[in-house]
């Protein structure tokens, strides 16, 4: 499976090389690294999605082990945990040379549409958030369709959420944040918490969450193009939902009622396949007695941030959560 990726990744960059030389960017703002990363993941995703077969995949990611970016390695530490029983990492910013001990603490709920992901695919970017946020994060493995479907992965977050509250986390000065399918799943554990009077965090930083598993939105095609996701045709996510309703608000979380939950902020790509998920999200929080922000990067693909480190729209959005982690978590 290794070798059947890595040459169809090769045959992508050629082809995208050539056509960039002859026809010039495909978004006129967008710099060789913003296509190249662009073509890079999506000739990825599309080869492994291409196998279908779960386990392969699953032990393609178990070896996934980066380095921290080079510039975080003497600021940021890491360390692999188990909390509730699920194997998670847990990060923390260094201060010459000793740990500190951050005001803040943020769980973090990795992305790959509820079937693929873990905390060390994802180790570089939440450690980069966890350092511009100067929180301490936790990003638990919660469990993957299709082996495990809805509801396991909100059962996860929900089981995680709480023990770190038995730990001594102060809900007030928590935040939970995610990509994708992760950012999808943080509204969700807002709506359940609320339903179930559990204490609610602090508020919640969503990046290109998934929150339409029906896979509804006009942004899916209209973006299809500049983006990697690798969706095919509209049809919803019966990997993890099975035969659950699609508009369940603990699925989709774009139909919740958003009366009680804390503030949101959520980031969108103005050119990513899912574009529309974040903007109704949004609405649906703000009519329902929700305090929602959007900020659109107008022309980034899906979760940009952790594929573009060093971007200035990287950067900008890394600015405004901080701004508002620091807000609602000195309330």
């Amino acid at each position: 499976m290794g070798l059947r990726i890595g040459l169809a990744v090769l045959w992508a960059v050629v082809r995208g090389v050539w056509h960039r030389v002859r026809h010039g960017p495909l978004v006129p703002t967008w710099s060789w690294t913003v296509e190249l990363r662009l073509i890079l993941f999506k000739s990825f995703l599309d080869a492994a999605r291409a196998d279908a077969d779960p386990e392969a995949r699953s032990l393609l990611e178990q070896r996934v082990d980066p380095p921290l970016l080079r510039r975080l390695r003497g600021v940021m530490r890491y360390e692999k945990i188990e909390v509730a029983s699920m194997s998670a990492e847990h990060h923390l910013p260094v201060a010459t040379g000793l740990a500190t001990d951050p005001d803040v603490t943020m769980l973090y709920l990795h992305g790959g549409a509820y079937l693929a992901g873990s905390a060390a695919t994802h180790r570089r970017w939440i450690s980069n958030l966890s350092w511009a946020l100067q929180a301490q994060a936790f990003a638990p493995n919660y469990r993957l369709a299709p082996q495990h479907r809805f509801p396991a992965a909100l059962d996860d977050a929900m089981d995680f959420y709480r023990e770190l509250l038995s730990r001594g986390a102060d809900p007030q000065r928590l935040v939970v944040a995610g990509d994708s399918a992760g950012g999808g799943l943080a509204a969700a554990l807002l709506l359940r918490l609320r339903d179930e009077a559990g204490p609610l965090p602090a508020g919640a930083v969503l990046f290109s969450p998934y929150t339409d598993l029906e896979h509804t939105g006009a942004s899916i095609a209209e973006n299809r193009g500049t983006d990697y996701l690798p969706y095919g045709h509209p049809e919803p996510n019966t990997w993890y939902l099975d035969d659950h309703d699609p508009k369940d608000p603990y699925a989709s979380p774009m139909y919740g009622d958003y009366a009680g939950i804390p503030p949101l902020l959520v980031f969108a790509g103005g050119r990513e396949m899912i574009r529309d998920d974040s903007i109704r999200l949004v609405d649906a929080a703000n009519a329902t007695g929700g305090n929602a922000r959007l900020h659109i990067a107008p022309d980034m693909y899906h979760v940009w941030p952790a594929l573009l480190p060093n971007h200035p729209e990287t950067m900008r959005a890394l600015a405004i959560a901080a701004d508002f982690v620091g807000s609602v978590s000195l309330r």
